[in-house]
């Protein structure tokens, strides 16, 4: 017999054929959310538990799951290939893997209470788009999760938020996997997708009424060439170039789009977004302040840590590979926000020394913290990643021609800045000790500077601020950096520096 029976609790009965992965059965989108690096084993994601019909585990399988865990049945669906009839059970958090999907109906909204880009709260009240002005759309085209918001152009309110994976995801976590894909001829399907996403919500606010006239997205280099299918081949080598960086006018669902320009392959318009946001909030302040212009550091960290800092006119600006440590790394279904608390608990506790190494009795077997399996490997990947991090922010200063404490405010963007314990974060050496109490998270930065560069452009529309970023930019290529491999080696103790 060929084929095998498996029940998926929760999905339904599938026949699999002999050799194939669990993870075969389920429909496209469901294996895009459910995997984070396209079914290859390394994100860890995709944790099943066998209830009848285990198979073997595999080499995956051991060096993520304890073997009591492994004797109770878990294992990997996208390495789980089952050679007879089972029954298994998927095992991640099910708000990992969400996807919102919701339709606004004429005459209704969902009124949402946000921080850092999260939906705390959905309220349904009933409102009308004749009691709004001209809106707009603005998107945060991210790596991982899309983030789109209709506001009123003359208030700047939110009327609505929508919130998604980006169901590229299917073609790999990173985008370095992705790249790879569209160089091997799926670079119109890695467009369409996006655009599918993107036109489908942008449908349901125009039925419901609305008619945005402008829509501005921030997001990464990679993610600006796969959208608009410019050839992804330099961003694929060393040394990385990106010569595709000016705004770019296109339309999506009929509608003006802008992508903010970039200012190098690593260092995309999401950056320049979340500087136009900074600037405005430093303008704010120093309105308050008659000391004029103050040093400020911008810290973006997710698979990359980009960073930048500005000083009177100028900015520096960089960015550094953090890999998956800072979201959650092997334990994929934690945020890397409690693996560095976690990790700032053992070395507070003794359990593990300012080298990383765990206390004999722990190095074998790791350390469950609230109920998360700590290994030397999440250690070792979380200091390779903060030293990397130190290390960009340290040359930014050295370039900028000043110490830490000159720093005058540091703003961390995103949900990861959001959730991050900074006392935990200096506690382990990811951020400098003396920015501890100059440190303020500011939420989706990628955002509020789409909506700010909207709003400048209805307000002037000869003027682009992003244009003006570009100008005052200079981008560090840290591998050129000669400092850089000797702070980022001093970097990897887990210290307070």
């Amino acid at each position: 017999m060929d084929n095998i029976q498996i029940v998926i609790k929760g999905e339904g009965t599938f026949s699999l054929k002999r050799g194939e992965n669990v993870l075969s059965v389920l429909s496209e989108e469901k294996q895009a959310a459910i995997s984070g690096c396209g079914g290859n084993g390394t994100c860890g994601r995709c944790a099943v538990r066998f209830i009848m019909g285990a198979t073997m585990p595999t080499a995956t399988d051991r060096r993520l799951f304890t073997p009591a865990a492994l004797r109770e049945g878990y294992r990997l669906a996208c390495m789980a290939r089952p050679q007879q009839n089972c029954i298994v059970e998927f095992c991640f958090d099910d708000e990992q893997i969400e996807i919102v999907d919701r339709t606004v109906f004429p005459g209704e909204q969902l009124d949402q209470e946000t921080a850092g880009g999260q939906m705390d709260s959905l309220v349904l009240v009933r409102v009308s788009p004749s009691d709004f002005g001209d809106t707009m759309v603005v998107v945060d085209l991210g790596t991982t999760t899309i983030v789109m918001q209709l506001i009123e152009i003359n208030t700047g309110r939110v009327i609505d938020t929508y919130k998604t994976l980006n169901p590229q995801r299917r073609f790999g976590a990173d985008v370095m996997s992705r790249i790879t894909q569209a160089l091997m001829g799926d670079d119109v399907l890695l467009a369409e997708c996006v655009r599918y996403c993107l036109d489908g919500e942008i449908d349901k606010w125009l039925f419901a009424g609305f008619s945005p006239e402008l829509i501005v997205v921030a997001c990464n280099t990679t993610m600006t060439y796969l959208y608009n299918e410019i050839d992804v081949t330099e961003l694929s080598k060393a040394p990385y170039s990106a010569t595709s960086l000016d705004k770019i006018e296109t339309d999506i669902a009929h509608i003006r789009t802008i992508f903010l320009p970039g200012l190098s392959a690593f260092v995309g318009g999401d950056i320049t977004a979340g500087l136009l946001a900074c600037m405005k909030r430093e303008a704010e302040a120093e309105s308050k302040d008659s000391d004029g212009d103050r040093n400020v550091l911008f810290v973006d960290l997710g698979t990359n840590g980009e960073m930048a800092l500005l000083k009177g006119d100028r900015i520096w600006a960089t960015a550094t590979s953090a890999g998956p440590a800072f979201e959650g790394g092997a334990n994929a279904n934690t945020p890397g926000t409690d693996m560095i608390r976690i990790i700032a608990t053992l070395l507070s506790k003794g359990m593990i020394d300012e080298t990383g190494l765990f206390r004999e009795e722990y190095f074998k077997n790791g350390v469950s913290v609230d109920g998360v399996l700590i290994r030397q490997e999440d250690i070792r990947s979380i200091q390779v990643a903060k030293a990397a991090v130190y290390a960009g922010i340290s040359i930014l200063c050295h370039k900028a021609g000043i110490d830490f404490e000159d720093i005058d405010r540091v703003y961390l963007a995103g949900g990861f800045g959001y959730f991050l314990d900074v006392e935990s974060a200096c506690r382990i050496g990811l951020l400098p000790a003396k920015l501890k109490d100059k440190t303020v998270a500011v939420g989706n930065t990628a955002l509020a500077g789409a909506v700010e560069y909207g709003l400048s452009c209805r307000k002037n529309p000869y003027s682009d601020p992003a244009e003006g970023i570009r100008k005052q930019a200079e981008v560090i290529n840290l591998a050129e950096v000669y400092e850089f491999e000797e702070i980022y080696i001093g970097a990897m103790n887990l210290a307070e520096v």
